[in-house]
């Protein structure tokens, strides 16, 4: 698992290198020189392997532009999320870290990302702290997905992995959407 990570992350520094226009490095023999830098860090490669780069503008969102992610980069994640803590907490916390409430909310109503990305972080192993960051972060976003055809998926997930008391504070805020739902 390790050495998979590690060749991803060098896979994707070089691909970022080639496409700055700094070309390996060649030796006495023209042939390239493999790097043994450790490569991009978790945050930097995660839009990279999904195809998606983090949005700071609430327009993307509501101008009902559809989510495109890379397929085998979403498989990619949900399986670097069953890893061991020591190799995947870089990997969660960077992509908590990295998209916003929007582009979470987006990825948790897409088919793909709620399958992939959504159910890797809270059916995994790391459920206890990703359901909590997520939780806090689409508190507000709730409502509308629990009335999607599939977000509400992540909603019914996102509810079984929290604690009790933050089940019923999240319980409340569902109650007060009767309406919609």
């Amino acid at each position: 698992q390790e050495q998979l990570i590690h060749a991803l992350m060098r896979g994707f520094a070089s691909i970022s290198a080639s496409a700055d226009g700094n070309d390996a490095k060649k030796d006495s023999d023209g042939k390239k020189k493999r790097s043994k830098s450790k490569g991009l860090s978790a945050k930097g490669c995660i839009p990279l392997l999904l195809g998606l780069t983090p949005s700071s503008d609430d327009e993307s969102y509501s101008s009902g532009e559809r989510l495109t992610l890379n397929a085998a980069g979403a498989r990619t994640m949900y399986h670097i999320f069953q890893f061991t803590e020591r190799l995947r907490s870089d990997w969660v916390d960077g992509f908590l870290s990295l998209y916003g409430t929007n582009d979470l909310a987006r990825i948790a109503n897409d088919g793909l990302g709620s399958r992939c990305i959504m159910d890797g972080l809270l059916d995994g192993p790391a459920k206890e702290v990703a359901s909590k960051s997520l939780y806090s972060k689409m508190f507000d976003r709730l409502p509308f997905l629990a009335a999607e055809r599939v977000g509400h998926h992540v909603v019914i997930k996102l509810f079984r992995a929290l604690p009790y008391d933050d089940k019923a504070v999240m319980s409340a805020e569902l109650s007060h959407s009767l309406n919609r739902l």
